[in-house]
């Protein structure tokens, strides 16, 4: 539970459109990421925002399989 309420209160961004995503995100998937897969989520949220919304955006790509892993789940619970 600790580690859930870390990772929504780190998913509090400063661009109110990565917010949406976010926590669309975590109603809608945190539970059923595997440890792995919370743990690149975690490592998402240490990057700037700006470079998240790359990501998601599909304008970039994230930098290892891990990060883009989480990215395309995001994107999917978004749709």
């Amino acid at each position: 539970m600790k580690r859930r309420a870390r990772l929504v209160w780190r998913s509090r961004r400063g661009m109110r459109e990565l917010d949406l995503l976010l926590q669309r995100f975590l109603e809608r998937g945190l539970e059923t990421l595997s440890g792995t897969e919370q743990d690149s989520f975690e490592r998402l949220l240490d990057y700037p925002d700006q470079d998240i919304l790359e990501w998601l955006s599909g304008r970039a790509r994230a930098p290892d399989a891990g990060l883009e892993d989480i990215v395309r789940a995001i994107r999917a619970a978004s749709g």
